[in-house]
């Protein structure tokens, strides 16, 4: 496994730069497309209304995954600068490079990654469990 060295930090300092504008312009497009557009145009059938809606859940969808992309990708521009980029915050345990390259945002070694992914999974089904009992939840 190859793990990252400080002589790639030139390297990923770009890549994280280069994906933070990505995610801000995603985050600012969609506020910028949406409004005009919406508001000259007059839904005139069903079909077309539960388009716009399909689009607006999708539109939020990806906003609200491009927020969270932009959290982990500026903490991993202080990890950078810190000198403590590439090691993996729960175990401390270098982060494969592959892994970064990938996804240079990310916090966390793939056994790690594995294991929140798990208590995730847990969570969710304990909620979904509590809403089902609750009778809100079919």
């Amino acid at each position: 496994m190859e793990t990252y060295n400080s002589a790639m930090a030139p390297r990923f300092a770009e890549l994280l730069v280069r994906r933070e504008a990505e995610l801000r312009a995603v985050l600012g497009d969609g506020n910028e497309l949406q409004a005009p557009e919406a508001q000259a145009r007059e839904v005139v059938d069903f079909k077309d209304m539960a388009v716009e809606e399909t689009q607006a859940v999708v539109d939020e969808a990806k906003a609200e995954q491009a927020a969270e992309e932009l959290e982990l990708v500026v903490a991993a521009r202080r990890r950078l600068a810190d000198q403590t980029y590439g090691e993996c915050l729960d175990c401390g345990e270098p982060i494969d490079v592959r892994r970064l390259f990938a996804m240079p945002g990310t916090r966390y070694c793939a056994s790690c990654q594995q294991i929140h992914e798990h208590e995730l999974e847990r969570a969710q089904a304990a909620h979904r469990s509590t809403l089902h009992l609750k009778g809100r939840y079919a």
